[in-house]
């Protein structure tokens, strides 16, 4: 049988690598690393040049970590359809203009029928008025949207849950 299939947003890449005193942003370290040590291999795991390219804007600690890191994993294509999908997310305002890499995440993992977007990203990713924008628009493309979870709500099979989508 078939794994179920995780894109990882940029978030739980810099917040497995995260050194910082943030309370807040070490709690988000600690649970990607428990996911990442005790349910990724239940999953298969992909990324995009999206991922890699928000990585590498900017300098900030860790940052080669994180790229390495994101450069092991499998990268889903940017087809033509993703730019697509992508425009109409934007058209639609599920995610702010000014966060095309959001809507690039959100149209990658769908177009690819990816199960699960894991990030940690809550103002514009996982919450569930995006959630609910995303399956109305998918609907309309003959899409499934990927559940937008962190690593504290994806299901986890060390919890006894079903991390298989019906």
């Amino acid at each position: 049988m078939k794994k179920p299939t995780v894109y990882l947003d940029t978030s739980i890449v810099s917040a497995y690598w995260y050194e910082g005193a943030n309370v807040a942003m070490l709690a988000r370290r600690l649970h990607t690393r428990q996911w990442w040590e005790l349910e990724r291999t239940h999953f298969r795991i992909y990324a995009s040049a999206f991922t890699e390219a928000e990585l590498q804007a900017g300098k900030f600690p860790r940052q080669s970590d994180c790229l390495k890191m994101a450069r092991k994993l499998s990268y889903l294509s940017v087809t033509s359809r993703v730019r697509d999908v992508l425009d109409e997310i934007v058209a639609r305002k599920i995610v702010p203009d000014n966060k095309s890499a959001d809507a690039a995440h959100l149209a990658i993992s769908t177009v690819h029928g990816v199960d699960y977007l894991l990030t940690w990203n809550y103002a514009h990713l996982a919450n569930p008025a995006v959630q609910a924008q995303m399956d109305s628009m998918c609907k309309v493309w003959k899409l499934a949207s990927p559940l937008l979870v962190s690593p504290e709500s994806i299901p986890q099979l060390r919890f006894g849950q079903s991390i298989r989508r019906t």
